[in-house]
């Protein structure tokens, strides 16, 4: 991110919903820091498809009542986690600061739109999202290698059965087949299980 400009998408419902936050991030450059390329968009209907266009880092979303098909609609955006959602609102419904940690919005102020408080904010929103990415990453590899390890163990048992071999010579074999083939000894696990359920 220091080597190059972050996009920040702004959306709200008119420019003085958004002001404040235009304001906020015009002074986000300088104190070695590149300035942020802002888009701003006025109305929730086409933030979809601004962000498909976009690809922004951040998304700061500001509601100036309890509108509760935009607030919805942010939520959805921070499910989707295709980058950092920020959520202004002067008032919210019972139970949204919940619904919103739920959802994944990476930070929701309520009542406590200034100028000078949106970059601080911001910055600590894009930590949080990348922190949770790296914890989302590392989870998903985890789960990834627990099902090879799964795979190549049962591949193993069912070649030490048909041929007779030690687990380190079922292995072994795993992992000359990877090798010739170029592939991971996990792909070569699977067709070695699913070869043995077509002959039954």
């Amino acid at each position: 991110m220091a080597n190059r400009p972050l996009t920040i998408l702004v959306a709200g419902p008119n420019a003085d919903a958004t002001r404040p936050v235009e304001d906020g991030l015009a002074g986000a450059g300088g104190a070695g820091r590149i300035a942020p390329r802002i888009a701003v968009l006025h109305g929730f209907a086409d933030l979809p498809a601004r962000i498909a266009a976009l690809a922004p880092d951040a998304v700061v979303a500001v509601l100036e009542t309890s509108d509760a098909a935009a607030l919805d609609g942010v939520f959805r955006l921070a499910r989707s986690a295709a980058c950092a959602v920020v959520l202004f609102a002067d008032k919210a419904p019972p139970g949204a600061a919940a619904q919103a940690a739920e959802a994944g919005v990476a930070a929701f102020v309520l009542d406590g739109l200034h100028p000078a408080r949106v970059w601080p904010i911001l910055e600590t929103a894009l930590a949080r999202f990348a922190a949770f990415e790296t914890l989302k990453r590392e989870r998903d590899e985890a789960r990834t290698q627990l099902a090879d390890r799964k795979l190549i163990e049962r591949a193993k048992g069912i070649l030490m059965q048909r041929n007779s071999l030690t687990e380190e010579a079922a292995y072994n074999a795993l992992r000359k087949a990877a090798m010739k083939q170029g592939r991971r000894i996990a792909d070569i696990a699977q067709s070695v299980i699913t070869a043995a359920q077509i002959e039954l």
